[in-house]
């Protein structure tokens, strides 16, 4: 008996050294996977503006033809729609549904009950053209490059973002807005445990993607749509490569 307690003992000490590193382990492939999603997409996006004239696929989704994708994760019928994906201008050149999807992104949640989402990622609304007499989107982007119509039209593209892995609490359609004077989160990336251990993908317009952490403590408390918070150092870094000064 004492020989078979000093057995589950020895299991129970083991079990609990490993899962710590198999949740690791765990973390870095859903890491890896959306890493890899977002490199797809990202090729799509490039194939799209060489076959387009430079002209660069757009975020703003209502009433435009002309949008990346379409359906908005907050609404149940669209969220497990696989044909919205279909819709989209850049699903010619990535015609994986599931590519669209991270890893790590359990589903939004509508009405209390959770829904398994087919979207979690969303593009810059400053990427694409759209009407240039509508007020800017933010209210806030006036000094700033209201949208890039174009890929020439890209200065400094290794800084700016064009997708990014949006939480499954902000997610609703393909157009995430970002606050270039860093005020306000209206939209928020990836932010809790299970999302790559609060941690988010990016492609950026150069080609290359990048794991960005969470370090600000103010961002962990986000729970919803447009709230404030001002002097937040990973708000300031997003808004930072979202955009640029006129």
């Amino acid at each position: 008996m004492i020989e078979l307690l000093v057995a589950i003992a020895t299991i129970a000490i083991l079990a609990g050294l490993l899962l710590p590193v198999l949740s690791k382990a765990k973390i870095k492939a859903q890491r890896t996977s959306c890493l890899s999603n977002l490199r797809q997409l990202g090729f799509a996006w490039s194939l799209y503006y060489h076959d387009n004239n430079g002209l660069l696929a757009e975020s703003y989704p209502v009433g435009n033809s002309n949008a990346w994708v379409y359906g908005d994760m907050t609404v149940a019928a669209e969220a497990t729609d696989t044909s919205l994906l279909r819709k989209g201008k850049l699903f010619p050149y990535v015609r994986e549904t599931g590519t669209y999807h991270c890893a790590g992104d359990k589903g939004v949640k509508i009405g209390g009950k959770p829904v398994e989402s087919v979207r979690s990622y969303s593009m810059n609304c400053f990427m694409g053209a759209r009407d240039s007499q509508a007020p800017p989107i933010p209210p806030s982007a006036n000094g700033y490059v209201p949208f890039f119509t174009k890929d020439s039209d890209l200065r400094r593209p290794s800084e700016l973002w064009i997708f990014i892995d949006e939480d499954e609490r902000s997610i609703n359609d393909g157009f995430f807005v970002i606050d270039p004077t860093a005020q306000s989160w209206y939209d928020f990336p990836a932010n809790t445990p299970q999302r790559h251990d609060l941690s988010f993908g990016l492609f950026f317009s150069d080609g290359h993607c990048a794991i960005w952490r969470q370090h600000d403590p103010k961002t962990r408390n986000l729970t919803h749509h447009d709230t404030e918070q001002e002097h937040n150092s990973d708000l300031r870094r997003l808004a930072d490569a979202a955009t640029l000064p006129k």
